[in-house]
């Protein structure tokens, strides 16, 4: 500006101002609520000329990044803050741009709306809309989830669900976050699958195949299936399958049976469908057989081995009969492909045939063999014993019978050990039927040699049976043979009792010696195999609840063994309601071994029960009281601890030592889930910044839930979180009514006081012990910033109502009124306002303006203000409120004396401020300097332009600016004859006696040339200033009209002046001729910039002469062409001139009036003066 300033006193002015160019004239825009909407406009020029300027904003709302500017075309970039403001709202408001081009005005219209994010649906603005975007669209709506605009957009008005996306977010899987939190805001149900088979059973023979189960999920969303197998030969094509992949409500998943995986039999496997909800069973059976016929399928020596071993024991135990043995065994002999062990299949035949009592055909059978043994005992030597088992089953003789097992012993004693000779000895040497020790440890040396064989263990059992007495140890033979017998229900009383006797005597448990038991009490039942059964799981340690099962019963049948009370109580379920059996309650009185979690069982069904067992109970009493302290100090807390809390700590005078302890187990709750595939649980409170993760063992848990807001976040092996999907359930252990109101004066724990802050708010208590929590609230760790101010404004209001100034004021300053809701946070500035607490009322309408604040109250807060002392930043907002408040018609002296001091902005603003300061008879003085200043910048005039000038000028400091004002007024006058106040050419008059201003000058002349009254001093004073601008060159028309007072130059006396007003950086010519009888052509000759942009030229004209001319210019668009004129001159002789002009003239009138007298006369006369002149002066020789 002020060099603008210094051009404008030096009177350097450009011709025409350039139009301000605005790229909008108004902007209107829809913004978001929570956002920042940026913009911006360009500001330019007509002439396309580097320009300065500022722009101003009427609102605090719209900010302005770079608010001056300088250059040819500016980019102006704006920023309206919505983050804090209400949907629906609108904002009017003005720019004004000032700048050296002139002053304009913007007008914006800003209206907030809902947020919103444009999707394929278009403007999705509502968790419903959101809904239907995922139904349509899965990916999108899982970006739109995942982006940094979803919680604005979505959860602005919705804190539970902000929570729970702030913890469902972090999931491994964003689908499986999408698909929870719709769940959980009731959007949608979880998907269930339903397939179409669970069991299949298929005849494979040499070729693998395909088959395919059909799943159907009953609603649309996401759902991760993982598939598995526990059989090789069920290969799977894919092991993950995904819900949003199904084709309409259906998925077909393929499976392989690998036939080259199966061998002949039957096999089973399974595939098991998971998701997070369900689990599914598909039971698979392959019933296998080779198609390639029997002649050509490789025999199986051992299962022909096997099945005749199983088909003899069935026939020994007596599951079959003769008959089915006999028949089993030629089935199975007629498997046995020809040419193969043909020997085998003859000794099975003759077998066959002495069982029978098909003696014919036994000898048949013997006389078709070779006489030759030694043929036979070349190709197996079992076989050979077999034979001569079988020759003396047939012959029945003794002498037979001896060399049969003689042969079969040597061969048995020298290196031929097998189990089959040995058995064949068994029945042939009658040794051993008087001697069944030495059988006994015959076959128990084929166990240690390896052999396994059913046959002997069947033949130990039938000895043991017949002799419990040689059942001496349990060695690995004695235990695999018992446990034979066992299975196969062979086991005698006696033997089961010796059995039991010996298994009391092992000082380790052994889970074969264990489950043999088990099976032998099944079948008789007696105190012994109980006892047994009892030892050995105490010598194993074994304290599951699947064995409470036998401690119950050996304490029922009150046997005596060491720890078995001990052992009933760490068996016992916990949840058990019946009363413990009198002789544990008696025993546990004086002698308690037993773990602090089976003490609190024990203790609690005492005190369940104590009014049958009132003794029982005295008797426990203070031991009870001890472990219920001890308990209580260590935080522990389960079902029974809360039964003996309630008798021994909650109905007694509470104490300090006892309120310290309280909180940590009085929010404690159980925790119970079905769900196999969730591995923990996640507490959070929205109160807190923290959360709790507790492992969920065989779908338990213990959680504190200290206030209704507490959120479960569920979590699955794959880091996966659900909410409402999973079903469970939660059990208070302890009622905390009646205490939790009584503990608050002994203790800050801050489970304590965020429940009984939680209650407070719902309740809407407030009393001093109300007041007292918050305070202590305020004072936690962790709190989250939206309690930690729900708890402050708890107190303000408080403290408002109860008008405690000091306290009032100390926890306003506290107050972040950026998490005040909207609603809500004038009620809080109007009470900063109140307090006079200007820092904080300063920040807060640097953020969120001040609209919407009582008028009244800004005005004490502004007065305030601006009699403290503000920084730079400060002093803007203050001008800014000031302007605000001055707008609404409610100021006062100080904010006006402020602003008339300091305010900048449109001239119309500052011309409204200048007016009601003169209206209080407020000095204006640098507010006047403003005004004059900027209407120079902007080369503006106003209505009260001229007032405010003459309101500067009694009071003058900067004479520049005087002269700056006055010449472009001045220019304005003489070169766009523009009308001014008359009241200036006084002014101009008096400057110009202190220094000269050709342009005032001329403006002052020119106002003066209609003057006719001029005084003598006036008078001088004019003809000089002529003559002095003639010598200049400045020769104007007006001049002219001083032909009556003063005496002109000669150049400008008798002269037609041709007069154009234009740009002087462009050429103007000027075309003319005088018309006569004889068509001439027009002159052309460049017309002269006489004085700032007037180009004139003087021409004599005669009586009843006619002047024809236009004009031309050259602009940057083109050429522009006047009009043209015709000037006829009349002369008028009333001044009756003496000159030379003013003779011819006469002349010229006689000629035209054809008066030959006057004529001559006139002529005569203009002869003589001539000769006199010429007579009377000479030239003057320079």
């Amino acid at each position: 500006m002020r060099e603008k300033i210094e051009r404008f006193s030096k009177g350097k002015y450009d011709f025409e101002q350039p139009q301000l160019q605005l790229s909008t004239e108004e902007i209107s825009i829809t913004v978001e609520t929570g956002k920042v909407y940026e913009g911006s406009f360009t500001i330019g020029n007509t002439a396309g000329r580097v320009m300065k300027g500022v722009v101003y904003s009427s609102s605090r709302l719209l900010v302005l990044q770079e608010a001056s500017f300088g250059g040819a075309e500016n980019l102006i970039h704006y920023r309206f803050n919505a983050v804090y403001l209400k949907a629906g709202e609108t904002h009017k408001g003005e720019l004004h741009v000032v700048s050296d081009c002139g002053e304009s005005t913007i007008p914006f219209i800003i209206q907030t709306e809902v947020p919103y994010c444009m999707t394929s649906l278009g403007k999705t603005k509502d968790l419903f809309q959101f809904t239907n975007l995922a139904r349509m669209d899965w990916s999108e709506a899982k970006k739109v989830f995942r982006s940094e605009d979803f919680e604005r957009i979505f959860l602005s008005n919705e804190d539970r669900y902000r929570f729970i996306y702030q913890k469902l977010i972090k999931n491994i899987s964003t689908s499986q976050a999408l698909e929870e939190f719709l769940i959980t805001i009731h959007k949608k149900s979880p998907i269930r699958l339903n397939i179409d088979k669970t069991y299949a059973e298929y005849q494979v023979k040499n070729e693998s195949f395909l088959d395919k189960l059909t799943l159907t999920k009953d609603h649309w969303g996401y759902s991760e299936i993982r598939v598995h197998t526990d059989a090789p030969f069920i290969e799977l094509e894919q092991k993950f399958l995904w819900a949003d992949r199904f084709i309409g409500n259906t998925y077909q998943m393929f499976y392989r049976i690998n036939a080259e995986k199966l061998k002949p039999g039957n096999h089973f496997g399974h595939i098991w469908i998971t998701t997070a909800y369900q689990t599914i069973q598909v039971s698979i059976q392959c019933k296998c057989s080779h198609e390639d016929g029997a002649e050509n399928r490789p025999y199986d020596v051992k299962y022909s081995e096997y099945a005749l071993i199983e088909n003899y024991l069935h026939f020994r135990l007596n599951r079959i009969d003769l008959v089915k043995y006999l028949e089993n065994t030629e089935d199975i002999m007629n498997e046995i492909p020809s040419g193969q062990n043909e020997f085998m299949k003859f000794l099975l035949k003759l077998h066959m045939a002495i069982l029978s009592g098909k003696r014919k055909q036994a000898e048949n059978l013997l006389s078709s063999l070779p006489e030759d043994e030694t043929i036979r005992k070349e190709q197996s030597i079992p076989e050979y014993c077999a034979y001569l088992y079988l020759i003396a089953l047939y012959r029945k003789e003794e002498a037979v019978t001896d060399h049969a097992a003689q042969t079969i012993r040597k061969y048995y004693e020298n290196g031929y050990n097998d189990w089959s000779i040995l058995w064949f000895l068994l029945y042939t040497d009658k040794r051993y039927e008087k001697n069944k020790e030495q059988k006994l440890l015959d076959i128990k040396e084929q166990f240690e040699l390896g052999c396994h064989s059913p046959i002997l263990y069947f033949e130990a059992v039938q000895i043991y049976n017949e002799e419990p007495f040689l059942l001496l140890e349990l060695t690995q033979f004695e235990i695999q043979t018992i446990n034979f017998g066992i299975r196969n229900y062979m086991i005698s009383q006696e033997t089961a009792l010796q059995y039991a006797y010996l298994t009391n005597k092992r000082k380790t448990m052994h889970p074969l010696l264990y489950r043999g038991l088990t099976r032998l009490y099944d079948e008789y039942d007696t105190k012994e195999i109980l006892s047994a059964i009892c030892c050995m799981l105490i010598k194993g340690f074994k304290r599951s609840e699947k064995y409470f099962h036998w401690y119950r019963l050996a304490v029922e049948a009150q046997l005596r063994i060491t720890e078995l009370y001990e052992y009933y109580m760490y068996t016992v379920s916990d949840t058990m309601q019946e009363m413990l059996p009198q002789p544990i309650l008696l025993y546990f009185i004086y002698n308690s071994s037993l773990n602090d979690s089976k003490k609190a069982f024990l203790y609690a069904n005492v005190v369940k029960y104590k009014d049958k067992i009132d003794n029982i109970y005295h008797s426990y009493y203070k031991q009870m009281e001890l472990f219920s302290f001890r308990m209580l100090e260590a935080h522990e807390i389960n079902r029974n601890l809360a039964v003996l809390y309630q008798e021994f700590v909650l109905g007694r005078p509470l104490t300090s030592e006892l309120a310290k302890h309280l909180p940590y187990v009085i929010y404690r709750y159980d925790l119970e889930c079905s769900n196999p595939n969730i591995v923990s649980v996640t507490v959070a409170h929205r109160e807190l910044n923290i959360q709790d993760t507790v492992p969920i063992i065989q779908g338990k848990a213990q959680i504190d839930l200290y206030t209704k807001s507490a959120e479960l976040f569920f979590q699955d092996s794959h880091g996966n979180r659900y909410v409402e999907s999973i079903p469970h359930t939660t059990t208070a252990l302890i009622n905390t009514e009646e205490i939790e109101g009584n503990l608050l004066p002994y203790s800050n724990h801050p489970k304590l006081l965020l429940h009984l802050f939680d209650r407070y708010q719902d309740y809407r208590i407030v009393n001093k012990n109300a007041i007292l929590l918050r305070k202590k609230v305020l004072e936690m760790e962790g709190l989250a910033e939206e309690y930690y101010t729900e708890c402050l404004q708890a107190l303000i209001e408080y403290y408002y109502e109860n008008y405690d100034d000091e306290l009032l004021e100390y926890y306003l300053r506290k107050l972040d009124l950026r998490k005040v809701r909207p609603s809500e946070r004038n009620q809080f500035l109007e009470m900063m306002v109140i307090r006079s607490c200007y820092d904080k009322v300063l920040e807060a309408f640097d953020e969120f303006g001040y609209e919407g604040i009582s008028i009244n109250r800004l005005l004490k807060l502004c007065s305030g203000w601006i009699i403290s002392p503000a920084d730079q930043m400060q002093q803007e907002l203050i001008l800014s409120l000031g302007y605000y408040i001055f707008s609404q018609g409610k100021y006062d002296i100080a904010i006006l004396q402020y602003l008339i001091q300091h305010y900048q902005g449109a001239l119309k603003d500052m011309i409204h401020l200048w007016q009601a300061g003169r209206s209080f008879e407020l000095p204006t003085h640098s507010l006047d300097e403003r005004l004059i200043t900027q209407m120079l910048f902007t080369e503006s005039e106003l209505e009260y332009s001229y007032s405010v000038f003459l309101s500067y000028y009694k009071g003058i400091s900067n004479h520049t600016l005087v002269r700056a004002f006055l010449s472009y007024f001045a220019f304005c006058y003489l070169v766009h004859d523009r009308a001014i106040a008359v009241e200036l050419f006084p002014i101009m008059r008096r400057e110009l006696n202190y220094e000269e201003n050709d342009i005032c000058l001329a403006a002052w002349l020119k106002y003066q040339s209609s003057n006719q009254n001029l005084t003598e001093n006036e008078r001088i004073y004019v003809e000089f200033s002529i003559q002095r601008l003639v010598r200049k060159g400045i020769k104007l028309w007006f001049f002219q009209n001083y032909s009556s007072i003063v005496t002109l130059p000669e150049q400008i006396r008798n002269r037609y002046f041709i007069l154009y007003r234009g740009n002087p950086k462009y050429k103007v010519y000027l075309h003319y001729r005088i018309v006569s009888d004889k068509e001439q052509d027009y002159i052309t000759e460049r017309l002269p910039n006489t004085f700032l942009g007037i180009h004139s030229k003087e021409i004599i004209l005669y009586h009843n002469e006619v002047l024809e001319y236009y004009i031309t210019q050259e602009t940057a668009e083109g050429e522009i062409e006047t009009q043209h004129t015709e000037i006829r001159f009349y002369f008028d002789d009333k001044e009756k001139e003496i000159s030379h002009y003013a003779h011819i003239n006469r002349i010229l009138k006689a000629i035209e009036a054809q008066d030959d007298v006057g004529l001559m006369e006139l002529m005569i006369d203009y002869v003589q003066q001539e000769h006199i002149i010429s007579a009377c002066f000479e030239p003057i020789l320079l």
